[in-house]
C-alpha cells in the first residue's frame, strides 16, 4: 500500500511524460572496472597507438629494465605507473540496455532551472500573474526560496524501464572517443588518457512528477529551452549532449 491508500487522499502530484532526441551523441561518465581498463589496453597496444606506446615505453625502462613482460603484466603496470591516469567511463547497464540515470536527469533540470532563474523569483511565483495549480495547493505568498531548493523537494524524475533507468535504447555503446592529455604538475609531467562511451541520436523517455505543480508552463518553457543547450551527460563543455524537447505531455 501506498500513502495514498492509507490516508484516502487525492494525490496532490502532476505528472508529466517527457520525450527528448539527443542531436549528436551522449557521453557517458560512469567510471569502469579496472578489467575493462586493462582489455582495452591490452588491445589499443596490440594495436599500435602512438601515444600510448610512448607511455608503454617509458614504463618498459622503468620497470622491466632487463625482461620483456607479457601483455598482461605491461598493462598492469601501466595502470599503476605514476606518469599515466587511466580511465574508461561509460553508461550504467539496465538488463541489458544501456541507461542514463533517473537521479542524473533531475540533477540536469535542477542546473537549468538555476541558470535560468538563479535568485528567488520565478515566472508565476507570485503577484498579479501567480500561477494557479490545478492540483495541489499554491504556494503561499510568503515563500522565499528561491526554485533550485523548491526543485530539490518537489520535483522527482522516473525512468521508462526502470524508475531509476532511463533507456538509450541500445545494448551496446555506438563507439568510444580516446583522448590522451599532457599536462606538467608539481610531480612532473603526467598524462592522462580517457576513453569514453557514447550514443548517437538516443531518444529518451522518463516521467516527471512535480509535487503541487507548483511551476507555471511559461517557467518550465523557459527552463527547457535552457537545458536543450547545456544538454546531458558528461563533457558537456564540448557541447555533446544537447538535445530537442520533441514531448511534454501532462498526464
Amino acid at each position: 500500500m501506498s500513502a495514498i491508500e492509507i490516508f484516502g487522499i487525492e494525490e496532490p502530484v502532476a505528472t508529466y511524460r517527457v520525450q527528448l532526441q539527443v542531436h549528436s551523441k551522449i557521453v557517458g561518465g560512469v567510471p569502469s572496472s579496472p578489467s575493462v581498463i586493462k582489455g582495452w589496453l591490452k588491445a589499443k597496444l596490440d594495436l599500435g597507438d602512438r601515444a600510448l606506446q610512448e607511455l608503454a615505453e617509458q614504463t618498459l625502462r622503468e620497470r622491466f629494465p632487463d625482461r620483456q613482460p607479457t601483455a598482461d603484466a605491461l598493462a598492469e603496470a601501466l595502470m599503476e605507473s605514476e606518469a599515466a591516469e587511466m580511465s574508461v567511463n561509460g553508461f550504467k547497464r539496465f538488463d541489458g540496455t544501456l541507461a542514463y540515470e533517473a537521479r542524473c536527469m533531475k540533477a540536469a533540470i535542477k542546473e537549468a532551472m538555476n541558470s535560468a532563474y538563479p535568485g528567488t523569483d520565478w515566472d508565476g511565483k507570485k503577484g498579479a500573474g501567480a500561477h494557479k495549480p490545478k492540483i495541489g495547493q499554491a504556494l503561499p505568498t510568503s515563500f522565499r526560496k528561491g526554485l533550485l531548493s523548491t526543485a530539490a523537494e518537489r520535483v522527482f524524475v522516473l525512468g521508462d524501464i526502470h524508475r531509476d533507468y532511463i533507456s538509450l535504447g541500445v545494448s551496446a555503446p555506438s563507439g568510444m572517443e580516446e583522448r590522451v592529455k599532457h599536462v606538467k604538475t608539481a610531480q612532473g609531467p603526467r598524462s592522462s588518457i580517457a576513453r569514453v562511451e557514447y550514443v548517437e541520436r538516443p531518444t529518451l523517455s522518463f516521467t516527471v512528477r512535480v509535487h503541487d505543480d507548483f511551476l507555471s508552463r511559461e517557467a518550465w518553457g523557459r527552463i527547457w529551452v535552457r537545458l536543450q543547450d547545456i544538454g546531458i551527460g558528461a563533457d558537456r563543455s564540448r557541447s555533446d549532449g544537447q538535445f530537442e524537447l520533441i514531448a511534454w505531455e501532462r498526464l
